[in-house]
């Protein structure tokens, strides 16, 4: 993996741009968008929600032309310093061949989502160069009722202000409660939170390398085999799984495709997010999954870490230098996410 063009810092007073590259959230579910407009406000930050984002139009937001349109006046757009995606879906990959990459590399700045999103984050680092943040999106993390987590608020924080090497720690607690949005049940308490019982060493070991990964399932349907493809050599790689809740068998195959693509052999180091929907058998089923397709490369391993779709979810910088001591459970980056402005 190539080493890629980190974003320049957000500042007090700078603008994020909202767009919705894949499902419709940002129309769907309103109350959901102003209370991440507040959130994001509190940080002193100005929200623009881009001309197509609240479009929902069947299982996309808008055509694609008019989602990549979005995303390239976003980044054309000097007062803006973020690019956030409102939520995943399953149809970023149909902006692929649209999108203007050398114009997105000559305007570099912070563009995050997750999920689905993943293709755009591979896309623009094989074609753009440029370092992208695995994070919270607008509807479902930024909306939170009555506040966004800490531990999701501390990271953000730090990855689009900081000028420091960031430690990543585990949550004290965490949650995947759905309360339904369209009755705006989300609005009548907060989500139940449950004590964390840390991350989970699945195998000793240390390394260091650029990040790379995203969502599981997009890396596997949308990114195998396509022309952003990125080579996982040398990589601290970060997979998760989505709501869907595909169950261990699924996650299984999945890993069995990535294992003889020879991904894990490539791979420095490995780490889990924490699933969503999972019981605890599930989950002591998915271990043990990750820990056979990767028994051959011996690489090691760290799991439940808040990278993923249960909620709090950490911001991570594909393509910074990161550390990974699995079985001290350390993860830190080793640079900054971001670059100051020149």
């Amino acid at each position: 993996m190539e080493a890629l063009t980190r974003p320049p810092r957000v500042r007090l007073g700078d603008t994020v741009a909202v767009v919705s590259p894949s499902f419709g959230a940002v129309g769907l579910w309103p109350h959901r968008v102003q209370r991440a407009t507040t959130y994001l406000e509190s940080l002193g930050l100005k929200v623009r929600v881009m001309p197509n984002a609240a479009r929902s139009e069947g299982w996309a937001s808008a055509p694609p032309e008019a989602r990549a349109d979005d995303l390239h006046r976003a980044f054309l757009d000097d007062e803006v310093a973020v690019v956030l995606a409102g939520i995943g879906g399953n149809h970023s990959n149909q902006l692929l061949p649209l999108l203007d990459y050398d114009l997105i590399r000559e305007h570099p700045k912070v563009f995050q989502g997750y999920s689905d999103i993943t293709v755009l984050h591979w896309a623009l680092a094989q074609h753009s160069g440029l370092s992208t943040f695995y994070g919270p999106a607008l509807v479902p993390e930024l909306g939170e009722f009555p506040q966004v987590l800490a531990h999701t608020d501390r990271y953000l924080r730090a990855a689009w202000f900081g000028d420091d090497v960031v430690d990543f720690a585990p949550a004290d607690t965490w949650t995947d409660e759905l309360l339904d949005w369209d009755t705006q049940q989300d609005l009548a308490r907060p989500r139940e939170l449950h004590a964390s019982d840390g991350w989970v060493t699945i195998r000793e070991g240390a390394a260091s390398g650029p990040l790379l990964g995203g969502c599981l399932e997009t890396i596997c349907w949308h990114l195998k085999g396509s022309s952003a493809w990125l080579d996982p050599e040398g990589a601290i790689l970060f997979l998760e799984i989505s709501e869907e809740q595909p169950p261990p068998s699924s996650v299984d195959s999945y890993l069995t495709d990535l294992e003889q693509l020879g991904v894990f052999d490539a791979a420095a180091a490995l780490v889990l997010a924490r699933p969503h929907g999972y019981t605890p058998k599930d989950t002591a089923a998915l271990w043990d999954v990750v820990a056979r397709r990767t028994e051959s490369s011996g690489l090691p391993v760290l799991a439940n870490v808040e990278v993923g779709h249960a909620d709090p979810m950490v911001t991570v910088p594909l393509g910074v230098e990161a550390e990974l001591d699995a079985g001290n459970e350390v993860f830190r980056l080793l640079e900054a996410p971001t670059v100051a402005r020149s």
